[in-house]
């Protein structure tokens, strides 16, 4: 006979299966290697004396190591009748090195993440756990840079870096960004920080449960200077010009989104509205300031008297009073007049709101109601003014469901009792100061009388059994009580 060849105890060994037949084959080389490690074969029969292996179990079950890091695997082999059989030899393998490694020890060493079997085999048994390789766990976080200064719109972005508690950077980790002050800086889920408005902010970047932040200040550069366009502008009086403010930095950059406030050096000759139109109002000389941050822009404007038309007299604006539901709008009219009474056209009206909060108006004196409350609307024209008022209601709200206390009750004679209708909103809260409507479905039998806002009483009429049926209503909505006659 051949001798068998004998592979040394505990040698790892990989070779290539089919992908389908992978684990079979594992085992059943598992298994013959169990045989020849102990120089038999399956039809070999023990030593005399010697305990028969027939189990083996591997501890722990279901192992998980760490890259790079090592995990020791006992097995125990048991006989047929449960008992450790001594000084069995155990021969360790892996069904796939690169994830993982077994020493003749049983010590497993993890290569990759991912997961494999290792297999003990003793003497023609063998048992197989799986094992589980995981990435190595992030001790630390950094984010660079730790703080940055960005101008508002500006940008900066962050970078996470993971550590292991070696030190050593960890790739491929995934980074969860949160800002403490989003109305100051913003960040996107690369790390992309934006100024949104002056002030500090906390940027933290998160990886496994590690925490690292970069300190963000938001600047906003300061106005330099102020133009105006055209820098002067000739009107007669009554007619208008519309002037645009222009904001720098201290490099001539065009500064957007900066507020400008508008004002002139004597509105007898020249009003400008908070948009920078200038109305000739009378003859003469003055100039229009646009101001921002400080920082202030000039224009002159001249006014010569139009002495082919009459000035204007009065300002008439009509209706006079105007009531409007909140979100919706009417047209106002200006009627511009000479002294004489004659109407006067081709003339330019500025509107105006006196609560632009409750009501709006636009430049062709359409008014939108904004909230309850009470505005003026003027009209100007050359220095004359008219008004209108304008009321806002409360809006009211929309009956939705009505309800009645109690549902449903026995009534006997010359015992009347009190009903209590609710109603609410689409909202389920409660509406007061509505009015309620009794009714009942056989009065012959059982009278409703209201006693309150939302009260009712009922009362037996005469004797019977039967069942009636008492409504509310309010606003077209009803509720019903179900009333017993008991006699």
């Amino acid at each position: 006979m051949v001798p068998r060849r004998l592979l040394p105890l505990g040698r790892s060994f990989s070779r290539p299966f089919l992908r389908t037949d992978r684990r079979a084959a594992f085992l059943a080389l598992v298994v013959a290697a169990g045989f020849l490690a102990c120089g038999g074969s399956a039809s070999d029969s023990t030593a005399p004396n010697s305990p028969t292996p027939a189990q083996i179990a591997i501890s722990p079950s279901a192992p998980a190591v760490a890259v790079g890091a090592q995990l020791a695997l006992q097995a125990q082999v048991h006989d047929a009748s449960g008992q450790i059989v001594p000084g069995a030899a155990i021969f360790w393998s892996s069904n796939d090195t690169s994830i993982v490694t077994v020493s003749p020890a049983g010590v497993v060493t993890g290569h990759t993440v991912g997961t494999t079997q290792i297999a003990a085999s003793s003497s023609g048994q063998s048992a197989v756990v799986p094992v589980t390789v995981l990435p190595i766990g992030v001790a630390s976080v950094a984010v660079a840079p730790a703080s940055a200064t960005i101008t508002r719109g500006g940008t900066v972005t962050l970078q996470g870096i993971a550590y292991d508690a070696g030190g050593n950077t960890l790739a491929g980790r995934t980074v969860v960004w949160a800002s403490s002050a989003p109305q100051v800086a913003t960040v996107d889920g690369a790390g992309k920080v934006t100024g949104v408005a002056a002030g500090s902010a906390t940027v933290t970047g998160t990886i496994e449960g590690k925490t690292a932040s970069s300190a963000i200040t938001v600047t906003v550069t300061p106005v330099a200077a102020v133009t105006i366009s055209p820098a002067s502008a000739a009107l007669d009086v009554g007619q208008s010009a519309a002037l645009t403010a222009v904001t720098t930095d201290a490099s001539g950059n065009t500064l957007s989104g900066r507020t400008i406030t508008w004002s002139s050096a004597n509105a007898s000759i020249a009003t400008v509205s908070a948009a920078g139109l200038v109305t000739a109002v009378g003859a003469g000389t003055t100039s229009i300031s646009a101001t921002s941050e400080g920082k202030t822009g000039v224009a002159q404007v001249v006014v010569t008297a139009n002495t082919s038309a009459p000035a204007v007299a009065s300002v008439t604006v009509s209706p006079p009073t105007t009531t409007l539901a909140v979100g919706a709008s009417a047209t106002l009219t200006a009627t511009v007049k000479a002294s004489n009474g004659t109407v006067l056209t081709g003339r330019t009206v500025t509107w105006s709101s006196s609560a632009p909060n409750v009501a709006t108006v636009s430049n062709s004196g359409v008014v939108t109601a904004v909230a309850a409350g009470n505005a003026t609307i003027t009209a100007t024209s050359e220095g004359k003014s008219g008004t209108a008022s304008v009321t806002v209601p409360v809006p009211v709200a929309e009956v939705a469901g009505v309800s009645v206390n109690p549902a449903a009750l026995t009534l006997s004679n010359n015992h009347p009792k009190t009903l209590t209708a609710t109603v609410v909103d689409g909202s389920g809260h409660v509406i007061d100061g509505r009015t309620i409507t009794w009714s009942s479905s056989d009065s012959s039998l059982v009278s409703v009388t209201r006693t309150g806002a939302t009260t009712a009483n009922i009362t037996a009429v005469r004797h019977g059994m039967s069942t009636i049926t008492i409504t509310a209503t309010c606003d077209g909505v009803s509720g019903t009580s179900i009333v017993t006659l008991a006699y």
